[in-house]
């Protein structure tokens, strides 16, 4: 008979670990796809791959949490092989992007488009243009992106990894979203930050600490009761909106 955690864990937090960990894996099969362009992985293959994670990852939950049940699997083990697929399959695909900006697989807009007018181009090509137009922005974002991955694939610098790629994934994705960037983009995006967020999540104890029960080592002003600090605080706030509603109507 196999070990089993010491507590048994809640079949939503199983449907939610192989959710993440089936969707990391369906954004990989797709990168690794490219859009159906690569001859040795056509889309006949890939597709059904692709579904075959997202239905493993809807059916084993029940089976995992029956098992537990009767004692005959190790959870913990489980998880461990699951954080480690979702951690392993987010810093593959998010290295794919940081060597593709720096082999010029990215940002990249045809000559026939970058020639037209502004007002005529899409939402798409206007962003690949603008980040296309300096290398160093594109270097830097490939290189937050490539040690982001690196630090996923260890257990120590992972809490670190999420933090530091969840800021960059999170912009991309709100980039996806606002300029109208094409479906393949957009659910990459989505299921890379979901993956982020719940690797960060999953240490949400440390993030308690460090936000809000850590001292802080930043000197604070001494003012006369707590009234006169929080009007001072709230008139950063007010003067800022007043001087911008000032420059408004002065031009």
């Amino acid at each position: 008979m196999l070990r089993t955690t010491p507590e048994r864990s809640s079949l939503l937090r199983k449907l939610l670990t192989c959710s993440i960990a089936g969707s990391t894996m369906a954004g990989t099969l797709l990168l690794l796809g490219n859009g159906g362009t690569i001859p040795w992985l056509p889309p006949t293959v890939i597709f059904p791959l692709t579904g075959m994670s997202l239905v493993t990852a809807l059916v084993y939950p029940f089976v995992w949490h029956q098992k537990e049940k009767n004692n005959t699997i190790n959870s913990e083990n489980t998880y461990a092989f699951l954080y480690s697929l979702i951690r392993y399959g987010i810093a593959f695909s998010i290295a794919c992007f940081g060597w593709k900006k720096i082999f010029g697989l990215q940002f990249i807009v045809p000559e026939e488009i970058a020639s037209l007018p502004m007002n005529k181009q899409d939402g798409e090509w206007l962003t690949w243009y603008y980040f296309g137009y300096s290398a160093l922005y594109g270097t830097i974002i490939a290189g937050m992106q490539i040690g982001g991955a690196i630090l996923l694939l260890f257990c120590r610098t992972t809490f670190f990894g999420s933090i530091l790629l969840f800021g960059v994934m999170l912009n991309l994705l709100l980039i996806n979203i606002c300029y109208s960037m094409n479906a393949g983009a957009l659910i990459q995006s989505v299921t890379l930050t979901a993956g982020l967020l719940f690797l960060i999540l999953s240490d949400h104890r440390r993030i308690t600490e460090f936000f809000f029960k850590h001292e802080t080592q930043y000197p604070e002003m001494v003012v006369k009761g707590p009234t006169l600090k929080y009007i001072l605080i709230l008139s950063v706030i007010l003067l800022s909106l007043i001087f911008t509603v000032y420059l408004r109507f002065r031009n």
